[in-house]
């Protein structure tokens, strides 16, 4: 027979917890890796997006500005830049995300397979979009149908004064 609460095997006294204090040194070595992680991801981000960027006619260096290269990204795929609010919106990222990837695969003459990739994987498909044999067709091929690459007699698209 049990005398007591404490003498069974699953019952923790509190005098089993302790405390501990952080230490200053772990804590400042933490935030230092964290901002050299963010760094490095904006940094391989930016050199995803380049090369759409300059195929688009627009400066390499806008790519490597964060909320910036959204924008431009959002202008190159043909939509307006206020679509960026919807990424403020809890869950409704993901429209902003499946919408652009669609735009993007058309204004670069892709298929519907290349729009679901970049839905799905859009660091990697940004360097595919960026470094592979796609042109990019304007803003307006995105009100076309997908695939405009097997089009031989579509022009690519020429930026206006540059």
């Amino acid at each position: 027979m049990i005398n007591s609460v404490s003498s069974l095997p699953f019952v923790i006294s509190a005098s089993e917890f302790t405390t501990t204090t952080p230490d200053p040194a772990m804590a400042a070595g933490a935030a230092v890796g964290g901002l050299i992680a963010l760094l490095i991801g904006f940094v391989i981000g930016g050199l995803s997006m380049m090369g759409m960027f300059k195929k688009a006619g627009r400066k390499t260096w806008e790519a490597f500005i964060p909320v910036y290269s959204t924008v431009v990204l959002l202008r190159i795929a043909g939509m307006s830049p206020w679509w960026i609010l919807l990424a403020l919106v809890p869950f409704a990222g993901f429209v902003l995300v499946i919408f652009m990837a669609i735009n993007l695969a058309k204004v670069f003459g892709q298929s519907a397979l290349i729009a679901v990739l970049i839905a799905l994987f859009g660091l990697v498909m940004y360097f595919y979009l960026s470094y592979s044999s796609a042109r990019y067709f304007g803003p307006q091929a995105s009100k076309g149908p997908f695939g405009l690459a097997e089009n031989p007699n579509q022009p690519a698209y020429t930026p206006a004064g540059r």
